[in-house]
């Protein structure tokens, strides 16, 4: 019923975008019951604390995207409370999660720079996902998650010999916890939260830092897209 696109292909590694057990966990496609961080793989108190309380709301969230966004796989043990690595010192435990994007190849898609590849992404996932992990009040009004993290993953769409391994373009969207509520409450518009986010690129290991995401067009796609076939399991809504 599901592709496993990512079972049958081992992913490039990528550089460490966040901490706790010592980074996000390779590109792994995982089911709704294994895409939680276990609790002893946290590295602070905090941020255990934070997996065990909110453990039912994480499950949740992982649960909604396998039925409702199929085509997204939530990696193992991507979901939880990590420490971004940018941020310094301190322990900041932004609410985390790594998805990867199985497509179909689009030649209009691999025609477009990478940097808006990375655009259409963020304009089609990102407000979509950020909806998504902060539905729960307690767990966003909680002053010990202070942002949000996001990571994207697609396959590179480019003419590559059979034998080459596969590539991944990556966007990590670094969000904190005032830019999302204003956001959320209509206080910002999507550029604006694109403005006030940290974001990072990859190109399979290269990091390109000096890119920025243009074309921010609204995108209606998740919530208007049908896969073909595919049946939701009885007794599951998608709101």
């Amino acid at each position: 019923m599901r592709s496993r696109l990512l079972a049958r292909a081992a992913a490039v590694a990528l550089p460490l975008l966040c901490t706790a057990a010592g980074g996000v966990g390779r590109a792994v496609a995982a089911p709704a019951d294994k895409a939680l961080l276990p609790l002893d793989q946290y590295t602070s108190d905090k941020g255990r604390e934070l997996g065990r309380k909110y453990a039912e709301e994480l499950r949740a969230l992982a649960s909604g995207i396998y039925h409702c966004i199929p085509w997204l796989e939530v990696q193992e043990h991507s979901l939880g409370f990590y420490r971004p690595k940018h941020l310094g010192g301190g322990d900041s435990r932004y609410l985390s999660m790594r998805v990867f994007i199985e497509q179909d190849a689009s030649p209009d898609f691999a025609r477009l720079t990478v940097a808006n590849q990375a655009a259409a992404m963020y304009a089609r996932y990102v407000a979509v996902l950020l909806k998504r992990m902060t539905r729960s009040p307690a767990l966003t009004a909680d002053p010990g998650v202070e942002g949000f993290t996001i990571i994207l993953e697609w396959l590179k769409q480019s003419v590559r010999a059979a034998s080459d391994r596969p590539i991944h373009e990556t966007v990590a969207v670094f969000i904190d916890k005032a830019s999302a509520l204003d956001f959320l409450a209509g206080r910002i518009t999507p550029r604006a939260l694109a403005d006030r986010a940290d974001i990072r690129l990859w190109d399979g290991e290269t990091s390109l830092e000096n890119l920025h995401l243009t074309r921010l067009a609204e995108d209606d796609f998740v919530s208007t897209y049908k896969m073909k076939n595919y049946q939701l399991d009885p007794g599951v809504t998608c709101p």
